[in-house]
């Protein structure tokens, strides 16, 4: 299994967002943009969907801003989110009438690798999708 140091980035975009709940539409736009002018066309809609769920677990566990870092290697899409809060997100199997906790367990369900590092000033959550070859870039 691969982890995130193991692979070298064809390319990477970084992008610091303000503590400001407007700032997950604005990632997610970005990741559209960035997926659409690379070819990467086959993964957007679930990367969309992941990175908004880790960048609004983000902005609800930290009052500081966020770095969110997307790399291309020759095998994934990865993602990674920094954010100031103390403590890993964990996973969770929340009731039909909880509003919160589904985010992890989304992630779980649709990355093909995914974790948690915890830092000394907070923690980065990550993931990665592998482009599936169907007419788009691989």
């Amino acid at each position: 299994m691969r982890t995130p140091e193991t692979s070298q980035p064809l390319w990477t975009y970084g992008l610091s967002i303000p503590h400001d709940p407007c700032a997950v539409g604005v990632v997610r736009a970005t990741v559209r943009s960035i997926l659409a002018a690379t070819r990467l066309n086959c993964i957007v809609d679930t990367v969309e969907l992941l990175v908004s769920e880790v960048v609004t677990n983000a902005y609800r566990c930290s009052a500081q801003e966020t770095y969110v870092s997307m790399e291309r290697t020759s095998e994934d899409f990865r993602v990674t989110v920094w954010d100031h809060g103390s403590g890993a997100p964990a996973l969770r199997t929340p009731s039909a009438e909880d509003e919160r906790g589904r985010g992890l367990g989304i992630v779980e369900a649709c990355a093909d690798h995914w974790g948690v590092r915890e830092y000394p000033r907070g923690k980065a959550v990550w993931f990665s999708v592998v482009p599936k070859v169907n007419g788009d870039e691989a």
